[in-house]
Order: structure tokens, then sequence, then C-alpha cells
């Protein structure tokens, strides 16, 4: 068996076989993790630039479709950066699940160029190139999507939809990545959508961005210039969506929960479950996937969530190999918070006392300070909390925003709000403690259909 040191040396090796245009790709990840690095918003900040650059190498190494399509395809190498890190888009690329539309937008001499996309029927990634644009210190591009138009029907939609992307600076590379999740609404009244139309036409806005620092390290931005493109899209027909039932209900502290299914797109994967009416306590799950053996944690609890007929549903969405599933995976619950349902838990402070009442079960109000027109609270909890237990009301349901959250080890937790000169002040529990299970319960996921 060769050791690591060997088989590292052997990708160094093939690194330099490589074609030149992939060798200067591995140059501009370099590049690009160095900036992203430096705002701190890169997944991998954690990986030293030259091994994420040569992983890069081993990730085109190992798959010799990818290799083949990078090299094959004009501007896919750029585009490998941006994917190399997202199962779901790097498989998308292999397999050819990617649209050549070539378009242009202009405003005012500015002119914003979209060579590809991948799209399926909830999902829609955009890469742009950027044009030159100055930057000073403290200054960035932001681009986002507002809104669509579906050209078969006049259909106006600007909700219903996730979107997020990249930021520009001067100096950096001109290819960006914008995304768009089709969600289910969980606002009363805003419309959805089922799919996303083949024929539509995309306004895009690019937004020129100052940096202010502001209190507790955090960051406000000033809006300095805005502007807005159009693109008009005709998309190939979109892979059929796979669907892998679940059916598994699994019962934690007499709370059930159903996991019903998983949806597979080619651009990411829907997992979902419900929590039925009958619960007396509400449940916020920690999962991670378990694929081939390899576990990886799905986040926070930031789930898409809505209701109806009494039942609370939950989706996540996830990367997932939609061309090529594992041989085996699994959803594992490995914590859980909880909370009691549809009962408010409340409590008074007294400004003058210092003090809490009436007292809430293992949360203890230890400090209060006054100072320079804020007051700060903080609590010790003896369990584990993963976000602030509480919120704060003025006892009309009127809340009071807080300037700054912080908590460290999830058992303290430091509220920060501007002193109006309270003299009371009320608080309602808003998140349960934190438990990690004996042993995970893993839910299957089928392989196949």
């Amino acid at each position: 068996m060769k050791k690591s040191h060997e088989r590292w040396n052997e990708y160094q090796a093939a690194s330099s076989e490589y074609p030149e245009e992939l060798y200067r790709t591995s140059e501009r990840l370099e590049k690009r993790i160095k900036k992203e690095s430096r705002k701190k918003k890169f997944l991998f900040t954690t990986i030293p630039t030259a091994a994420a650059a040569m992983l890069f190498v081993i990730i085109v190494n190992t798959s010799i479709v990818f290799a083949r399509t990078v090299s094959e395809i004009p501007l896919l190498s750029k585009i490998s950066e941006l994917v190399m890190y997202n199962e779901s888009l790097r498989s998308a690329v292999e397999n050819r699940n990617i649209q050549y539309v070539n378009l242009k937008a202009e405003n005012d001499g500015v002119e914003l160029k979209l060579p590809y996309v991948i799209a399926d029927s909830r999902n829609l990634v955009l890469f742009l190139e950027m044009p030159d644009l100055e930057t000073a210190d403290n200054e960035f591009y932001d681009v986002s999507i507002d809104h669509l138009t579906d050209l078969s029907n006049g259909n106006f939609i600007s909700g219903g939809f996730f979107s997020y992307g990249g930021t520009y600076t001067e100096g950096q590379d001109s290819l960006l990545k914008l995304q768009l999740e089709i969600i289910e609404s969980t606002y009363p009244g805003q419309k959805t959508i089922e799919k996303l139309p083949k024929n539509f036409e995309l306004s895009v806005s690019l937004r020129k961005l100052q940096s202010i620092p502001v209190k507790y390290g955090a960051e406000s931005h000033k809006l300095l210039a805005l502007d807005s493109y159009k693109f008009t899209l005709n998309l190939d027909d979109f892979k059929a969506p796979v669907i892998y039932p679940l059916n598994k209900e699994v019962t934690i502290e007499g709370q059930k929960v159903l996991f019903k299914e998983m949806i597979s797109y080619p651009v990411r994967s829907e997992i979902i479950f419900e929590f039925p009416e009958e619960n007396t306590h509400d449940l916020e799950l920690r999962l991670s996937l378990v694929e081939d053996g390899i576990k990886s944690s799905l986040g926070s609890y930031a789930y898409i969530q809505k209701h109806y007929d009494g039942v609370r549903r939950q989706t996540i969405h996830i990367t997932s190999d939609y061309f090529n599933p594992p041989k085996s995976r699994s959803i594992s619950i490995d914590r859980y918070a909880i909370k009691p349902k549809n009962v408010d838990i409340r409590t008074s402070i007294d400004m003058n006392k210092k003090t809490m009442s009436p007292e809430i079960e293992g949360i203890e109000l230890t400090d209060i300070t006054r100072a320079d027109g804020e007051i700060i609270l903080t609590f010790k909890a003896s369990e584990l909390y993963p976000y602030p237990p509480f919120s704060f009301t003025l006892g009309d349901e009127k809340f009071i925003e807080t300037n700054d959250i912080k908590t460290q080890n999830g058992t303290t937790h430091i509220y920060s709000i501007t002193d109006d000169n309270y003299d009371t002040l009320e608080l309602i529990q808003v998140a349960g403690p934190e438990y990690t299970l004996d042993e995970p319960i893993l839910i299957p996921i089928p392989v196949s259909q």
C-alpha cells in the first residue's frame, strides 16, 4: 500500500502534465481562496490555499469525466472553481447538465455577460461574467436576483424563492455564481411558485456598496449605486425530479416526527419531514447526512418551515448527486431542542432590583449593566441552548430590537438593547435547550426508485 506522502507526490507530478488552462485554474483558485479568506465568507477558509488548489487537482485527477468536460467546454475551467465543493453542481457539470445561453445585458455602458446556466424545475444557477469595475477600499459589488416574468403567461414572480450569490471587488476573477432556489412560501398571502418557467425574463441587480464598521465588530453597508439588468432565457427541458419515499416515523420524548420523502433534483435535493398536530412539544432537529459511510452535518435549525392543518412541515435543502447516487445513505438525527407547544413562557425583569420573576428553571439572570445608552443583560443556563433563549417585549407584544446577542459555549447569553429608561422588561422564551441522543437515530434513504 502506498503511503500518503507518495500519493501526494503523484498528484503533484500529475498536475504538471495538465493543460495550461487547468494550471491557470488552480492559480486562480488559490487567489480566490486568499481573497475570500480575508472576507471570511468562503466555506473552506480553514484549508491552506496551496492545499485547496491541490485539492482541485485531486478532484480532476479522480474524475476523468470531470477533467474531460472541464477541458472541452469554453469557460468551464473557471466554472469548475465555483462548483468544486458542491456535489450536486459538480455532478451536473460532469454530466453535461449545463446550458450555454451566451446572453448579454447593458446598463449605462456597463455590460454583464451570462454565458452558462444550470437549471432544473426548482433551481437556477447563473454564471455571470463581471466587467472590469473599480472599487476603493471597503467597497464591493453585490449581485442579486430581483424578480422573474414568466413569458408564457406574463406572471410577475417576486417571491417564493431564495436568491444568493457572490460579491465582486476590483482585481478578482470576473466569474460569479448566482443561485435561485424555489421554496414553499411561509408568509400568508405570498405567491408560491410550483416550478421554474422555461421561458422567462430575469431581472438582476448590481449594487455598489461600502462597508462601514459599527459596534461589536459588525458592519453596515451604504448603498453607493444601483443598476438593473434584464436577461431573456429559453431553457432546455428540465430533467425530472427523482422521489425517494422515506415513510419513517420516529418518537423523541413522546413527540412524533414523520420523515416523508427525499426529492432529488440535478442542482440540489430536498428532505421533507413533519410534526403532527397531536404533539405537545415543539421539536427542532439537528441532522446529518451519511453517504457511503461519510457523515456531514446539515447545518443549524434554519430549515424552511410551513404550517398546514395543524401540521408543521420542515424541508431541508442539501447537496446530493442526482446522476450517480451513493451506494448507501441515511439521515442521522444527532441532537434536538424541545419546548412546550403553544405555551408562552414569560418572565419580567425589574431593572432597579436586577431580579427576574418568576424564575425560569435552568436559566439565571447574572448581571445587568447600564452604560453609554445601552443595557447589557447576561444570563447563565444550566443546559446547552443552540440559540439565545429570549426575546424582549414591552408587555404589549411589541418586541424590542436587540443591538447585539452573544452566546458563549451555548450556556452564557449576553444581550445588548438600547436603554429607553426601562423600569421593567418582559421576556418570552423562544428557544428550548438542546440535548444529544445517546445513539443517533438513522433514517435510511433509498438509493434507487
